[in-house]
């Protein structure tokens, strides 16, 4: 995970989540009465960086398996060759690679769902500016958001693949989407870089119906952005803090605070899930564990719920993809009165593949 760099603060205490719940699961003797240990290693966002930590951990330290809370990917044909277990974060490699399992739901370049699209137009947006920083993952999703809003009947007047990342002076963004006729944004970006762009609308009296935005559903985020960030949405992969109904995300953002970290950060929710995921793996691959039999249980696994975690269960086994298919539901969080206030349900958006345009779930 990065811990520094500019994408450190998306990624902010997603390494204590992990810690907590590998610290549940060896509360209760741990899996076959074996204590699970956890090394934390920083790969900056960097990819050179990140295949350095890789061959550290599988040749030097002799991990089993890898819990990735990254945006970076450039260690997955190392860990693919080595046939090491990866679950975490979405990265595309989750969508082909045998070995890797993303906690929230296959990614893809082939398919979008329309949910962040048809959360959009239920506040009026009928024209979307997409913005993604210069990383390629951030990238890829602003490009399946072209497709996705497509598909949803919302016009798409400005795409810009090379915004920033981090904090930065975004004055001239701000311009050109109030210049392009926009009246929403979906911002794919570090966190920072989001509140940047929401600051620097604010400032040119740019009003826009809609905006969605990475990591903003952060109170500590939402306090030090003077304001821009109200009335702004961000999608969450796991079940948002404070929706009723959900004992184990109470449970989670209790047992995070008593640990002094921040519940809210943007890839906490998914560090957790990914955790319980290798826990799971572990579990099926039986008192004797290999990495082949890890991946080959795992595999067959299609009603994954991320210990009550996830808006919806999630498979394994092929789909739409080798991995599975892509998940159409996601929950949104918007910034009202300065504070993360979570929908009452997920949305559910369409399932559309990229080159045909068609709906195929």
């Amino acid at each position: 995970m990065p811990r520094l760099g500019p994408a450190a603060p998306t990624f902010i205490d997603a390494d204590k989540a992990v810690a907590l719940r590998i610290s549940q699961e060896n509360a209760k003797g741990g899996v076959f009465g074996r204590k699970i240990s956890v090394n934390v290693y920083d790969d900056q966002a960097n990819g050179q960086t990140q295949t350095t930590m890789a061959t550290k951990a599988v040749e030097g330290d002799k991990i089993f398996g890898l819990i990735m809370t990254s945006a970076t990917d450039s260690a997955y044909p190392y860990f693919k060759a080595n046939n090491v277990p990866v679950t975490g974060f979405n990265s595309l490699p989750m969508a082909t690679d045998r070995n890797a399992f993303s906690a929230t739901g296959t990614p893809s370049t082939q398919y979008v769902t329309t949910a962040i699209q048809e959360k959009l137009k239920t506040l009026g947006v009928t024209s979307v500016a997409l913005i993604s920083h210069n990383s390629p993952s951030a990238a890829n999703s602003a490009r399946l958001q072209v497709v996705s809003a497509a598909a949803s009947g919302v016009k798409n007047p400005l795409l810009i693949l090379d915004e920033t990342q981090g904090t930065h002076d975004a004055t001239s963004t701000a311009l050109r989407i109030k210049n392009s006729g926009a009246d929403g944004a979906f911002l794919t970006m570090y966190t920072d870089g989001v509140v940047s762009i929401a600051q620097a609308l604010k400032q040119q009296g740019v009003n826009l119906k809609g905006i969605n935005g990475a990591g903003i559903a952060d109170p500590v985020i939402i306090a030090k952005s003077g304001g821009a960030l109200e009335g702004v949405n961000a999608t969450l992969s796991t079940v948002p803090i404070g929706v009723p109904g959900h004992p184990a995300v109470r449970t989670f953002a209790n047992g995070m605070k008593a640990a002094g970290a921040n519940p809210y950060g943007s890839i906490t929710g998914v560090g957790f899930v990914a955790a319980d995921l290798m826990i799971a793996g572990l579990k099926l691959a039986g008192i004797c564990p290999t990495r082949e039999k890890f991946i080959s249980a795992l595999r067959n696994v299609d009603n994954y719920k991320g210990g009550g975690m996830l808006p919806v269960p999630i498979s394994f086994k092929p789909g739409l993809l080798p991995n599975g298919s892509p998940v159409k539901c996601s929950w949104f969080v918007t910034v009202l009165n300065g504070q993360p206030v979570p929908d009452k349900a997920p949305t559910c958006g369409s399932i559309v593949e990229i080159a045909t345009g068609k709906v195929v779930g």
